[in-house]
């Protein structure tokens, strides 16, 4: 049996499905299939990309796009996944939603047909995918339950993976374990170091804070972090590094994304998200783009050590273990993606004993 990964929510869960994928795989790399949908400090306009948003897009077969190292965003755009192409050890296919889920299925479709596959695992970090449209701490849904509605469409057998359940920061754990119960979930052998070993290193320079607390965690971290936007805290457990599968069918029944079949443009998706949730993080991310570009670009220098350490203190005073980077370069207005690897380059040449990728210890001890 052969695979296809489908990345639910873009870049952080397309990392964390070419560890997964590469575990499973029984001949060549996986297939992964991602939204081109990064946060403002890698692609500064909201929303996700098409592909009209590209050159250098290899075409395989109608509708089966895939992208390599030398795709270029265009038009202003920006995104993680040329690069991702070059290091992941995984070949990565873009998902366009501008044609809706009729657009998406016939792209997952025709891909599953092109590289002959047999069944599709759709890949979240954290179990947001799993909101039933009233969740109070719920941010994002759109990209995640237009997948779902995609994916089902197609008629191809789909099971729906959750991994590092409430490291997003949007549904508590406690509640997507009552989701998965109520599915009737069943586990999948946990992430570890091994699996997640050969994927790590995009985190030097990927900010994807949940997929990034993930591999973390496989890799035997555990603690309470403080993460980006509000500076709530995170869990990092044992149960943080289980994977839970739920036939997707089931799952679309269960949230919003059952509306969401016939759906023929991103927009018309959006609205049907917004009416059901109350939520549009594409109109979020145009206010908060609007907000980003009346604030300078800190370049984090030598100078930064000693707030970046006054900030580890007071997240240890309020009971964190760690701080995620990204929230690290949130505090210190390291907005885009040059100013965050650059950060996280300080942090590995000057604090060694207290940085790795994607955490950064709150005391000195190692």
């Amino acid at each position: 049996m052969r695979t296809l990964i489908v990345a639910a929510g873009g870049g952080g869960d397309a990392i964390t499905g070419a560890a997964i994928g590469g575990r499973q795989a029984t001949s060549g790399p996986p297939i992964v299939m991602t939204y081109s949908w990064d946060r403002l400090m890698v692609d500064p306009l909201p929303g996700p990309r098409s592909a009209a948003d590209f050159t250098g897009l290899r075409q395989l077969a109608p509708h089966v796009l895939e992208v390599v190292a030398m795709t270029t965003p265009i038009g202003g755009a920006g995104s993680s996944l040329p690069r991702l192409a070059a290091e992941l050890p995984a070949r990565l296919l873009l998902l366009d939603p501008s044609g809706g889920a009729v657009g998406m299925a016939r792209q997952i479709a025709a891909t599953v047909e092109f590289f002959q596959l047999d069944d599709i695992d759709l890949i979240d970090v954290g179990g947001d995918a799993l909101t039933n449209g009233d969740d109070p701490g719920l941010r994002s849904p759109l990209a995640d339950q237009l997948a779902i509605a995609a994916c089902v469409r197609t008629g191809i057998p789909t099971r729906l993976l959750i991994a590092g359940a409430g490291l997003d920061g949007e549904l508590p754990a406690a509640v997507v374990g009552e989701r998965l119960a109520q599915l009737d979930a069943h586990s999948r052998p946990n992430l570890d170091e091994q699996v997640i070993a050969p994927v790590r290193h995009v985190f030097e320079w990927h900010p994807s804070e949940a997929s990034g607390l993930l591999a973390a965690a496989a890799a035997g971290r555990r603690g309470r972090v403080e993460v980006r936007d509000a500076g709530d805290h995170v869990e990092m457990t044992d149960a943080t590094t289980a994977i839970w599968a739920v036939d997707a069918e089931r799952a679309a029944h269960f949230t919003p994304a059952a509306r969401l079949t016939e759906t023929e443009s991103l927009e018309e998706a959006e609205q049907i998200v917004r009416d059901a949730t109350g939520i549009s993080e594409i109109a979020y991310e145009t206010k908060k783009a609007v907000q980003l570009a009346d604030r300078p670009v800190h370049e984090p220098t030598t100078a930064d050590l000693p707030a970046v350490d006054g900030f580890a203190d007071d997240a240890r005073t309020h009971g964190a273990a760690f701080v995620s980077v990204r929230r690290l370069s949130e505090l210190l207005g390291a907005s885009t993606l040059s100013a965050f690897a650059t950060l996280t380059d300080l942090l590995a040449a000057d604090r060694p004993g207290r940085y790795e990728p994607s955490i950064y210890r709150t005391t000195a001890d190692t």
